[in-house]
């Protein structure tokens, strides 16, 4: 995988669709990643877990991506729940003062028992 591409892929655990990403998401891959989140609240999940442990750097496009998922997901009565926000794209995250604006967990572990 180069640095700068962005990979996405999707598990169910259980009755939750957990999304991996693993890369760099920015301007170029930012709303394939907002589309697919959409897609998977269209189509009836209702708990989504983004895995962003693999996540190398984000920018603001990557926020809105986030964001609007998160909007989409509350008005369809769904969860979208971040996990493994760590190292720098925590310190963006905090920069961004967005740590607040999303439900996170410390682990992807944490978020499975939390959300089962």
């Amino acid at each position: 995988m180069a640095e700068s591409s962005l990979q996405i892929q999707e598990a169910k655990k259980g009755d939750v669709c957990v999304v991996t990403l693993a890369g760099r998401i920015d301007s170029t891959n930012a709303e394939q990643l907002m589309n697919r989140l959409r897609a998977l609240l269209g189509a009836g999940e209702t708990r989504v877990l983004v895995d962003l442990k693999q996540v190398v750097y984000l920018t603001s496009a990557a926020f809105r991506a986030l964001l609007v998922a998160a909007d989409e997901a509350e008005r369809r009565a769904a969860q979208l729940i971040l996990c493994s926000v760590v190292g720098q794209v925590r310190e963006l995250f905090e920069m961004g003062g967005l740590l607040e604006a999303f439900a996170i967990h410390g682990s992807y572990d944490d978020a499975i028992r939390r959300l089962g």
